[in-house]
């Protein structure tokens, strides 16, 4: 049976709407998903608009979806570009001018004035300034852009430390290696944020933080084993370091040793207890050793700690499922449907566990709700075809119907 998307919602929204949309609340994140459903209409609207030299009904559009974006604080780019692109057409330098400067200043704001995913931004608005003639202001954005890339990508040398160590200038200097460091984490640069971390531990031989982050910067080029002396070295340092306990079970589970990586995400919960994150990965571990009992626990304390996440009760509702305690897990996607009834997604779910447990009725019901959703998704029309045929006890008009419908919408 083919899936409509990915189980975890919050991991979708992390990684396709900006870095900002981690600071989004579940509520939030729900809107924007659909909203993202909407926004991919009007953006095919607003194209065939625009070939149709209809600019001022797309140049609303955009303006619209921009408006709409920036309260969420998203990514603005493509909407700034298309935007820019019909000022463009129309002659209107100003005013084109102006969208790519706007681009790169909400580039900025999201990922900070240095970050590489300003260089594309800085690159498009001084192609802009050099179709009108501005040669001088151009090239002078493209060489801040060169110059950002060159940052990015080049290990940094230091001077030979000269002041004692334990004083307060070298634990000072330490911490802003680790700022510096955890910074180009978030940029993804973890060759460049390992050189601030080692630096920032040659600095403070004793600063568990930067011993840990380095360990975490190490997993991303390779140096595992050296990863893993520094998760523990960091614990030894700092007992009560709750992230170094993190780092440490996801070595673990990556390398199959699931009970030690039960263990370290325990004690991490332990020292932090509402870090719903950490103990939404040790349900799910819990859940692929086939412990869904202690699974399910799991992500019903997590639910106690932050009942407003959406994603904990899909996860728990797997579990139930694997557990055969079908009704439990209806309970756990109908809470969802409560709060977002327009996200086919979550009808899905319900649908397939309505399906095990052996209530096709209601299953039928689920599927024909993600119909009225969203009339042109395949996938809907096929499961239902399938349910019709197992009511019937064979292939009747309404099983063959649905099926020719879902191979014209392109099912295969």
């Amino acid at each position: 049976m083919k899936s409509l998307a990915p189980i975890i919602i919050s991991l979708l929204i992390a990684s396709s709407w900006g870095a900002l949309a981690n600071s989004l609340t579940p509520d939030q994140q729900e809107e924007v998903k659909m909203k993202s459903l909407d926004w991919m209409k009007v953006d095919a609207q607003a194209n065939i608009l625009k070939k149709q030299k209809k600019y001022a009904e797309a140049q609303a559009i955009y303006e619209q979806e921009i408006a709409e974006r920036k309260k969420y604080g998203l990514d603005l780019l493509p909407q700034y570009e298309n935007l820019a692109s019909i000022f463009l057409v129309l002659g209107k330098k100003e005013q084109e001018e102006q969208v790519y400067k706007d681009m790169v200043a909400a580039r900025e704001k999201l990922n900070g004035p240095d970050d590489p995913q300003v260089a594309y931004p800085l690159r498009a608005y001084a192609n802009c300034l050099a179709r009108n003639g501005k040669t001088t202001e151009a090239n002078m954005l493209r060489e801040h852009a060169l110059k950002i890339e060159k940052d990015a990508t080049k290990i940094p040398k230091f001077p030979k430390i000269t002041s004692a160590i334990g004083s307060a200038e070298r634990i000072a200097e330490a911490e802003k290696m680790l700022a510096i460091g955890q910074k180009l984490m978030l940029s993804d640069l973890q060759p460049i944020a390992f050189a601030y971390f080692n630096r920032a531990v040659e600095l403070d031989p004793k600063n568990a933080a930067a011993i840990n982050n380095r360990g975490e910067a190490r997993t991303f080029i390779g140096q595992d084993a050296a990863a893993l002396a520094d998760y523990e070295k960091a614990i030894k340092l700092k007992p009560d370091l709750a992230k170094a306990y993190v780092n440490r079970a996801l070595y673990y589970e990556n390398s199959k040793q699931y009970p030690k990586a039960i263990l370290d995400f325990s004690k991490a919960i332990e020292l932090n207890p509402k870090d719903t994150e950490t103990m939404g990965s040790k349900a799910k571990l819990l859940s692929e050793m086939g412990k869904q009992k202690e699974s399910i626990d799991a992500y019903s304390k997590l639910i106690a700690v932050d009942p407003k996440l959406y994603w904990p009760y899909i996860q728990r509702a797997e579990s139930y499922k694997a557990a055969k305690n079908y009704k439990a897990g209806i309970a756990d996607i109908t809470t969802i449907i409560n709060r977002a009834p327009k996200d086919s997604e979550y009808y899905q779910y319900r649908a397939q566990i309505y399906e095990k447990d052996g209530d096709l009725q209601n299953a039928l019901a689920d599927y024909s709700k993600i119909i009225e959703l969203n009339p042109k998704f395949s996938i809907a029309y096929h499961e239902r075809a399938r349910i019709y045929e197992k009511l019937d006890g064979r292939k009747t008009q309404r099983s063959i119907a649905d099926d020719t419908i879902a191979k014209k919408l392109g099912y295969q």
